[in-house]
C-alpha cells in the first residue's frame, strides 16, 4: 500500500461528514442521502447522485466478510470536486449486494462512502478500507459509540494501525 492513500484518507475524514443514525428505507436511499450530502457540501458535482447509483448497480459495494457488513460505495473522480469520505451508520440495516458476488445479498449498517479526485489513489484507498473493516472490533464500536466525534477518532486510529 502506497502512503499517499494513507495521507490522503486521513485528510478526507472529517467529523462533519459522519452521520449518526441515517435513516434509509433502501441501498438507493441511502446512496441518494448520502450523495446529495456531498453535493450540498460543495465537495461533488449535482451528477454525483446519479453517478454513483448507476455505479452501484454495476459494481456492488458491500464486503462479504465476516460479522458486522460494511458498504463502500463510490464512483469516477469526474463527478468529484474535493475528495472526502462521507460515513453513516444506518438506523436499520439495508440490503446490498456483495463486492464480486452480486448474487449474494449482504445487510448492512455501515457505509463509506468515498468522492475521490485523484482516480490513481482508488485500488489505494480501497485497499486501506478493506483493511481497517476487517477489524470487527472495529466495526462493533463504530456502531455502538455514541458521537460522530468517537466514530472520528476511531477511523482515524484505525487506518493509523492503533485501533487494531
Amino acid at each position: 500500500m502506497n502512503s499517499p492513500a494513507l495521507v490522503q484518507f486521513r485528510d478526507m475524514v472529517r467529523e462533519d461528514l459522519i452521520l449518526t443514525d441515517l435513516s434509509a428505507t433502501s441501498r438507493d436511499d441511502a446512496l441518494q442521502q448520502m450523495a446529495s450530502l456531498l453535493v450540498e457540501q460543495g465537495l461533488c458535482t449535482a451528477d454525483f447522485p446519479a453517478a454513483i447509483l448507476r455505479r452501484e448497480r454495476e459494481h456492488p459495494s458491500a464486503l462479504p466478510m465476516q460479522g458486522h457488513k460494511i458498504a463502500i460505495p463510490h464512483t469516477d473522480a469526474e463527478h468529484v470536486i474535493d475528495s472526502a469520505i462521507l460515513f453513516a451508520r444506518l438506523r436499520h440495516p439495508v440490503t446490498f449486494q456483495a463486492m464480486g458476488s452480486p448474487q449474494t445479498r449482504i445487510s448492512v449498517r455501515l457505509i463509506s462512502m468515498f468522492a475521490l479526485r485523484e482516480p490513481v489513489l482508488i485500488g489505494d484507498l480501497l485497499e486501506t478500507l478493506i483493511t481497517a473493516y476487517q477489524d470487527n472490533e472495529l466495526l462493533t464500536r463504530l456502531l455502538c459509540v455514541p458521537s460522530r466525534r468517537e466514530i472520528f477518532s476511531l477511523l482515524h486510529r484505525a487506518v493509523d494501525g492503533e485501533g487494531r
